[in-house]
């Protein structure tokens, strides 16, 4: 009896359970400002703010990290929003890709590329879908960059279009980030 108590009282000791390997997640930027596109100049914010009206027009600038365990994983855009955010007019994005190498820096311009995708919010699911007719997509689903920062810019579309989503910055494990991620998978 002495002996199985003693080996019971070791047993936690040498079992050890590993814990799963993510084989799932999401990136969040860890930079974002707003670009004023008549003053040029770039101001670090804590939402998205895609604005087109009258005089008035803004993009959206991103840093946004992947991680390491994204190797090998495709990577996907998520964009998320609710109907408390300020959204008005067409309610669509385009998405660029930019020549930025570092957003923190970058105080004035935007350097816009090319662009990557249209988006256009679906207020039955929340998401900002894909809108293929006008935009060939090429970040629905593309090899995850691991270990790179992608640099982007959301701009709005149409006339009048007004996105003011706040940003997540961190990923909690279980719920999409609000605004603007990158799903790996």
């Amino acid at each position: 009896m002495k002996f199985t108590t003693a080996a019971l009282a070791l047993l936690p000791a040498t079992l050890t359970v590993a814990a799963p390997a993510a084989t799932s997640g999401y990136a969040v930027p860890s930079v974002l400002k707003i670009h004023d596109i008549k003053t040029n100049l770039n101001k670090p914010s804590t939402f998205t703010s895609t604005v087109r009206n009258g005089n008035q027009e803004t993009s959206t600038l991103y840093d946004i990290p992947i991680p390491a365990a994204a190797a090998g994983r495709t990577c996907g855009l998520v964009f998320t929003a609710t109907a408390a955010d300020d959204l008005q007019g067409t309610r669509s994005i385009d998405f660029f890709k930019n020549l930025f190498t570092d957003l923190n820096s970058l105080t004035s311009g935007n350097r816009r590329d090319q662009g990557i995708s249209r988006n256009k919010f679906n207020p039955a699911t929340g998401n900002y879908d894909f809108v293929r007719s006008d935009v060939t997509p090429t970040v629905e689903a593309f090899p995850c960059p691991a270990g790179k920062v992608l640099h982007w810019e959301a701009a709005a579309v149409g006339d009048f279009d007004i996105n003011n989503v706040p940003q997540d910055f961190a990923y909690d494990g279980v719920h999409v980030p609000h605004g603007l991620s990158v799903r790996w998978w």
